[in-house]
């Protein structure tokens, strides 16, 4: 079995009986564990102690070949809201909702797929308003 000194632990990767064995020996020195090991008959193993790193050869260093100026952007306009706006009982078409926006009031009251539709609710506005 293997004494685990891995900070983090993959529990779902051991088999049930190393977890026990984990568990049981959890914060014991190497004396400790191979006692435990030999009450319990299992075959002691050495401690998983990573291996050195390779020397990598390092690479040369190569000089950047200057660039030209970036050309400055165009500040990003800011989107705003669409706002339609139209006088009293006017009546819009919208191109990109292909519908159309009545006004009254400085804005928007309704919105319609035909233009007769639109100008009907305006007129009854109009008069409930009288």
């Amino acid at each position: 079995m293997t004494n685990w000194t891995d900070p983090i632990i993959h529990w779902n990767q051991l088999p049930g009986t190393e977890v026990k064995r984990l568990l049981a020996t959890w914060g014991m020195d190497e004396k400790a564990i191979a006692r435990y090991d030999a009450k319990h008959g299992f075959e002691p193993t050495p401690l998983k102690v990573p291996a050195p790193a390779k020397a990598v050869a390092a690479k040369p260093v190569v000089a950047p070949v200057p660039k030209a100026p970036a050309k400055k952007a165009a500040p990003a306009k800011s989107v705003a809201r669409q706002k339609h706006t139209g006088v009293d009982g006017e009546v819009k078409f919208v191109e990109h909702r292909s519908l159309y926006v009545g006004f009254w009031g400085g804005r928007v009251v309704v919105t319609k797929r035909t233009e007769a539709a639109c100008v009907e609710f305006l007129k009854a506005l109009q008069t409930q308003g009288e």
